[in-house]
């Protein structure tokens, strides 16, 4: 058993989301009432939080046919010309409610008429997200001491599909008992053996996925040190794959009902080059792959690939001798000024 404070939190995944969903799902529906006419979504976030932002962004494009605006906050150091953005509701991530350049971004599309809606665990006036809110949605998971974030991004992610328009108690009761079963399963385990000694790890997903596998990366980042990556499967053989080697490691997710192309693509180009590579949630056409429980709906499983990284990671740094809880570089909350 794991005992860095990294693992314990992220094996609360699965009660946070039975017991906070469905507050969730009540808190998000009334929001969307109250902005259904403003047609404009900005999606505003920083680390993990952002990587949630990119997976919302293909949720609220799926609902809408509009992709939302994942908004830049160095735009507003700079002089711009006058915009209106009184048909914009803005969608704030962040655990802290303390990243200062989102709360300063939110502000600022307050100020020229946007509604802002911030998705934090912050129950505390000073925290500075809270100022620009009009609404709030608390995440629910209680404190999380770890330097890389695990539980949160789980209730993010919900949290964004609930806002996006879906319905995530169902989903919630299925994923965490998916989540229970990868864990009792040893998933993470054999990932982090197959990880072990990688120069470099690459994921890959498609679809809203691909922020579970840019939140994976960021993840062996912060907590083992080793360079990683994240593309689309399909981007992957637009240039990135000319610099894998054998020394490399490439983790594929399939979160899809369907046979991927793309996914035939790289695998295929794997092998040529002699990059090993691991297929989490593959089907039975690849002789290196994990086979995974998945909840119905799809958007839900890129909180498997996400619960899977953490462990992974958290597993890994324990081989290592690493302390994946804090990094001399890094800090819970991070300000960007």
């Amino acid at each position: 058993m794991l005992n860095s404070t990294m693992a314990k939190e992220a094996r609360q995944a699965p009660q946070v989301l039975r017991f906070e969903a469905t507050r969730w799902q009540s808190e998000a529906n009334a929001i969307r009432r109250l902005v259904a006419d403003r047609p404009t979504s900005v999606l505003l976030g920083r680390g993990s939080s952002g990587n949630v932002c990119t997976f919302a962004a293909y949720l609220f494009g799926l609902q809408t046919g509009r992709p939302p605006i994942e908004f830049r906050p160095w735009l507003t150091t700079q002089p711009l010309p006058d915009a209106d953005w009184s048909d914009a509701v803005v969608y704030a991530f962040s655990y802290s409610g303390k990243s200062t350049d989102i709360a300063a971004s939110a502000e600022w599309l307050r100020a020229r008429g946007a509604l802002v809606v911030a998705v934090t665990e912050a129950g505390f006036s000073n925290a500075q997200l809270l100022q620009p809110a009009h609404h709030v949605i608390r995440l629910g998971c209680g404190p999380e001491l770890a330097v890389p974030a695990t539980k949160s991004v789980i209730a993010q992610l919900f949290i964004a599909a609930a806002l996006a328009g879906y319905d995530i108690t169902q989903a919630a009761e299925q994923t965490a008992a998916n989540l229970l079963r990868i864990d009792a399963a040893g998933v993470p385990d054999q990932v982090a053996t197959f990880l072990a000694g990688a120069r470099t790890v690459t994921w890959l997903a498609r679809g809203p996925s691909i922020g579970g596998a840019l939140d994976a990366a960021l993840k062996l980042q912060e907590s083992v040190g080793v360079p990683a990556f994240a593309y689309s499967t399909a981007e992957y053989l637009h240039g990135p794959i000319a610099a894998a080697n054998p020394q490399d490691r490439v983790v594929i997710f399939s979160g899809a009902d369907e046979p991927m192309e793309s996914k035939q693509a790289v695998s295929t180009a794997l092998l040529a080059r002699g990059v090993p590579f691991i297929c989490l949630g593959c089907d039975q056409t690849l002789d290196a792959q994990l086979p995974l429980p998945f909840p119905e709906a799809r958007w839900a499983r890129t909180a498997l690939l996400a619960f899977i990284a953490q462990l992974t990671c958290a597993t890994l740094a324990e081989r290592c001798g690493i302390d994946p809880d804090q990094h001399p570089s890094l800090r819970k909350v991070t300000q960007t000024h």
